[in-house]
């Protein structure tokens, strides 16, 4: 599909000033998607950068040593590539409402949270083991030989076995978080602002919940897979989809463009 975004390729951007950023192009990446919202929210200019998702990118490893998005470049300082370097930066660089709490427990509520949620073995992370493992054991053990990505997530058999678990509690324990705070009656994530909890469990709840076709378009295979993991972890309660809702209303919108 074209894109409404206009990306430069990376041996062009190397030689760009100011902020790059690497991203997934004419594909709905929860990463790449959440990091240019956190960088838009913070108005802070970006040249963005086209990866393409599940290939070589051999020039942006040449320059960023980095082949998966997304990957913000400022200036001649080091590439980051985790989600909370790239809101650091964003902080750093952008002005008005901070997307960081200012309350020292609730910005590390906030840390924790997120990081349970798209970080290293946390909910993403293990939504995308049982994803792999989906077609069966044989067709699994196919794709591995020729998809780096197994390898990457240590996907195995007794791997996406322990990956059930881990997603379900996960999910388990961010419900009762959401609920809480929604008995407290509030709309947001962390305390009673918004703040970058509520950007990224917007562009991540699609793993559990897709939006309409009309706001975020992606092949029907992917779809699919979306839906059976999400049954596979039992569900995603309404009221998490709510508070995504919400977020996309304001101060995101739709539909998305990638």
């Amino acid at each position: 599909m074209d894109s409404a975004i206009e990306y430069v390729e990376p041996s062009v951007a190397r030689a760009m000033p100011g902020l790059r950023l690497a991203l997934t192009r004419d594909f709905p990446a929860p990463y790449s998607m959440s990091a240019r919202a956190i960088f838009e929210l913070r108005g802070v200019p970006f040249v963005p950068v086209a990866q393409v998702g599940g290939g070589a990118n051999e020039e942006l490893v040449a320059w960023t040593r980095h082949r998966n998005a997304p990957v913000a470049v400022y200036e001649d300082e080091a590439p980051r590539v985790g989600w909370l370097e790239i809101l650091q930066l964003a902080e750093r660089l952008g002005s008005g409402p901070s997307l960081v709490p200012a309350d020292p427990a609730e910005r590390v509520e906030m840390v924790g949270l997120v990081n349970e949620l798209i970080g290293e073995n946390g909910l993403v992370w293990n939504l995308r083991l049982l994803i792999m493992g989906l077609s069966g054991p044989e067709r699994a053990a196919k794709a591995a030989a020729q998809n780096p990505m197994y390898a990457q997530y240590g996907y195995s058999e007794p791997a996406r076995e322990a990956a059930r678990a881990k997603a379900t509690a996960i999910l388990e324990w961010f419900t009762a978080h959401v609920r809480r705070q929604h008995a407290a009656g509030r709309d947001t994530l962390i305390g009673s602002r918004f703040c970058a909890a509520d950007v990224y469990w917007a562009f991540f709840s699609q793993l559990l919940s897709t939006l309409p076709d009309a706001d975020c378009p992606m092949p029907e295979s992917l779809r699919k897979g979306y839906d059976r993991v999400s049954d596979v972890v039992g569900g995603c309660d309404p009221l998490l989809i709510e508070y995504r809702d919400r977020v996309f209303a304001d101060p995101l919108s739709l539909p998305l463009v990638f």
